[in-house]
């Protein structure tokens, strides 16, 4: 299968980043899942631990600042980092915009973003504020079963 710019499920998120869902666990056997962030300034995870799936970051372009554990580092430009599971972690983008990949494996994860996201449509920001919150993507997290403990 292959998925090429502009292809997929593509959400807006958070500070107005696009988030799209790239590959999902149904389509590879529940083997992985990949999501695209077209992200903007400020665009972040809060601290949290995935207790079910390894996460891999490739950073394309951009400045992320990521903290895992208690070490922090900011790649500049482009760069991989691998997160496993119970381990904290966050991140932060601090340039202008940032362009990265998020593989989870197993797959399932990449839901969270596919179903929490809105909609996609021209002229459209994400909410800010009370519609897009911690609390809101958390309790996407727990409906989903996704595993997610924040702030620890």
């Amino acid at each position: 299968m292959v998925r090429r710019d502009g292809e997929g499920v593509a959400r807006l998120w958070g500070k107005g980043s696009v988030v799209t869902t790239k590959l999902t666990a149904d389509e590879t056997g529940g083997a992985l899942g990949v999501t695209h962030f077209d992200a903007v300034r400020g665009e972040r995870a809060p601290r949290h631990t995935h207790t079910r799936e390894d996460e891999i970051f490739i950073i394309e372009g951009g400045e992320v600042h990521l903290t895992v554990g208690d070490a922090t580092e900011t790649v500049r430009g482009a760069g991989v980092l691998f997160l496993p599971r119970g381990i904290p972690h966050s991140y932060l983008v601090e340039s202008e915009t940032a362009r990265f990949y998020v593989i989870t494996t197993p797959g399932g994860f990449e839901r969270f973003f596919s179903e929490t996201g809105y909609p996609v449509r021209p002229g459209r920001t994400a909410p800010v504020g009370e519609a897009w919150s911690v609390n809101r993507t958390t309790e996407f997290a727990e409906r989903l079963g996704l595993g997610v403990v924040w702030g620890k």
